[in-house]
Parts: structure tokens; sequence; C-alpha cells
């Protein structure tokens, strides 16, 4: 493959040249963002890194953990983001905002009853935050208190230090990469730059520490983990999604969303769902529905959300119980967005029967129930 080409589509690339102001541009210095190609899809272990050429991209963890000083499973979610401003890349101030970096962390403990969470936003840069990527699977982020890298090919570190969350986290692949969609180019509507790359990471070991609550407990569990990177993504009718990433206890995973209409609540803009077995087989479902079970209101925002739902793929159904009810996550501070991202317990069984047995655990994710959903 041609570099001509690895730069059309952003993949591969260090790009520490788009960092510094060197980025395709068009007349009037404004970005030229690089989109998904369905004919040039990511490599590993090449693309673990970042895409800066790309408007949007993030490095996803949702898992459940143990400690031996809790009697109760408890949910952890981090993300750190990246994302690319359409300004003037050539603009040589080093407050132009060309890279902008932030993070998420949040713990879902049944005895709080809701999420303990951070957030930070920075200039890739400046005030302490860097971004490195190369091509050699290596990605350090760094901001204040915060920073995820790569290690030794198949592992991950994550250091969080702030006043409301520590975590001093390791992990480590156990399962073979999953390219989700088209070897890893993940359609979400009709046109093709309404499109993702889409990398998981299912069944990632885990262990470190957690402080929280005052305390800090040695933890172990399993990570999901999405590295997805996009410019466009969402159709303009586009109000938001409902996403899942769920662990089966024989080593299956499952992901599926849907991105809902604003303009007609009954017929989602676009679908996909995807099992994987342990041996790396996939079945792809072409009937997919997300059918509510119950809602939660937020006493905070007032936001109603589905926190319960069944999960119609087929001749399956796999039913979504959250581990408790309040789960949203203010990231105004942040992103600028509310969503609802929890841990959840699933069962599973036939359509045609009400009989239902555990299949596992996982996360589900709620966006756009306030307003449409913007990247």
């Amino acid at each position: 493959m041609k570099r001509r080409d690895l730069l059309k589509a952003g993949l591969g690339l260090p790009l520490l040249s788009t960092l510094s102001g060197t980025v395709l541009a068009e007349p009037g210095m404004q970005r030229v963002y690089a989109q998904p190609n369905a004919s040039l899809p990511p490599t590993l272990p090449r693309d673990h890194g970042a895409h800066p050429a790309f408007r949007t991209e993030w490095w996803y963890f949702t898992g459940w953990f143990e400690s031996p000083e809790l009697d109760e499973p408890f949910g952890v979610q981090i993300t750190f983001f990246r994302s690319a401003p359409n300004v003037n890349v050539l603009n040589p101030s080093a407050f132009a905002p060309k890279q902008l970096l932030f993070a998420h962390a949040a713990v879902a403990m049944p005895s709080v009853g809701k999420l303990k969470h951070d957030q930070i936003i920075r200039r890739a840069g400046s005030g302490g935050a860097l971004l490195q990527s190369t091509n050699q699977q290596v990605l350090n982020i760094q901001m204040p208190g915060w920073q995820l890298q790569t290690a030794q090919g198949d592992q991950w570190q994550c250091n969080i230090q702030t006043p409301q969350l520590s975590m001093n986290l390791r992990m480590e692949q156990t399962q073979t990469p999953w390219m989700q969609g088209q070897g890893g180019y993940s359609q979400k509507g009709p046109k093709p730059e309404q499109s993702s790359y889409y990398i998981t990471l299912p069944h990632m070991r885990c262990n470190g520490t957690i402080r929280i609550e005052g305390k800090t407990l040695p933890v172990q569990g399993s990570f999901w983990m999405d590295h997805e990177w996009s410019s466009t993504v969402l159709a303009p009718n586009a109000q938001g999604w409902d996403w899942v990433g769920l662990h089966g206890k024989q080593g299956e995973a499952l992901m599926a969303f849907q991105i809902r209409d604003r303009d007609n609540a009954k017929s989602p803009v676009w679908t996909h769902a995807a099992l994987r077995q342990a041996d790396g087989s996939v079945r792809n479902f072409k009937q997919i529905k997300f059918d509510v079970l119950k809602q939660w209101k937020s006493t905070r925002t007032g936001i109603d959300y589905p926190v319960s739902q069944r999960l119609v793929l087929d001749d399956q159904a796999f039913e979504l119980e959250p581990l408790f009810d309040d789960q949203e996550l203010d990231a105004r501070a942040s992103t600028g967005t509310l969503y609802w991202e929890g841990a959840v317990r699933v069962k599973s069984g036939n359509v045609s029967s009400s009989n239902t047995s555990p299949w596992g655990h996982g996360y589900l994710e709620m966006t756009g129930y306030d307003r449409p959903m913007q990247l």
C-alpha cells in the first residue's frame, strides 16, 4: 500500500506532523479530515496508536471488577478522547487548539448508589498535555493526573490521580483483537462517510488498585476496550445511540448498537450487532431491536433513560439489568455531554420463550436523551 493511500485514510502514520500543523488543508487553511475507507482497513499493532488526521478518536474501557475487601462487584469506565477542531492548522501559536484531549473515569459501586467520576480537558502540547504515537503500537496520552499508554505489545497501563478518584491499572489482552464491521470499517449510517474505524479488545485481564471513598482497594476484573476513530459518523437526523459491549461467561463477546432517529423513534437510522465466540467465529445479526423494559429519571438533570432493555437479535434475546439505576455521567465540563454509561447484568434466552438464564455482564451506553448528540 502506498504512503499517499495511507495518508488519505489517516492510517498507520505517526502523524506528529499533524500536531505541528502540516495536515491536509484547503484554501483558508481549514482542516480537511481523513475519512474511513473500507478498502483501506486498519491493521495491528500499527493502529493502536493515535490518528490525528481524523476529527474524533477514543480509547474506551468498560468492565466489571471485584476486590477481596468488598462484598459486591462494581463497574469501572475509563475513556481517553482526542478531538481535532476545525481551526487554522498553520497557526503557530501554542494556544491554538489543533488537538484537544479529554478523559473521563467513573466507578459504579452499588453501595454508593451513583457514579464516582472525574474528568479533564486540555490542549495537546500545553498545560502538561501530551499525545505521542508511533508506528510500533506505542501510545502515550498524558494530562495532569491522567495517563494511558501501551507497553510490550499486548499490554496497557492507566494511571489516574485526582481528588475524586485514583486508579493504577494494568491491562493485558487475552483474546485476538476483534476488527468490527468489515475488517475494522464500521458503518454507522447509510452514507460511506457515516462510518468509523473500530477495533475491540474483549476480555482484557486487569488488576491493580483503585482509591475511592478514601480507601485504596486491590482490584481485579476484565475490560472491554474499544478504539474508534472517525470524522463524520452520525447522520444529520441522528438523535443519539444505544450501545452495548457484553462479555459472556464462556468467553463470548457481544457488540450491538442502534443510532436513533430524532424524527422517527420507531425506525433507527442504523443498527448493527455481532456475537463472537471464544474461538473467534463471528455471527452477524440481521434483525436488531432494543425494547425498553424499565425507565429511570435522573433527579439531577430530569432526563429519562431506558436503563433496562431487551435486546432482540434474530432468534435470540438478551435482557440487560443495571447494576443500579443511577449511572448517569455528567461530562459537561469536558466533552459537553450528559449520558448514561452503566454496568449491566445479562440474561439470555430464545425470543419465542420467556425462559432466560444468566449469560454474562457488560456495559450499556445511552446518549442523546437530553438533546441530539454531537461529536
